[in-house]
């Protein structure tokens, strides 16, 4: 099994179509996918399945394209 690369805040941003600094904003407040993110030293990362999971979630159930 590979490893997929844990995810930056520019593709957090990108992925969802917002500014970086909300996805920031969501990291402080703790909500939304921000929740899922953590630090690796000074730098801000998710897990791609952990965004995956969250979004198939807020879809109701159905599979996250």
């Amino acid at each position: 099994m590979t490893r997929r690369p844990l995810a930056t805040v520019p593709e957090i941003a990108a992925h969802y179509g917002v500014p970086q600094k909300t996805v920031h904003r969501w990291h402080q407040t703790n909500s939304g996918p921000g929740r899922l993110m953590f630090r690796v030293g000074k730098y801000l990362r998710a897990r791609w399945e952990d965004i995956d999971q969250y979004d198939a979630e807020q879809a109701g159930g159905r599979r996250a394209a």
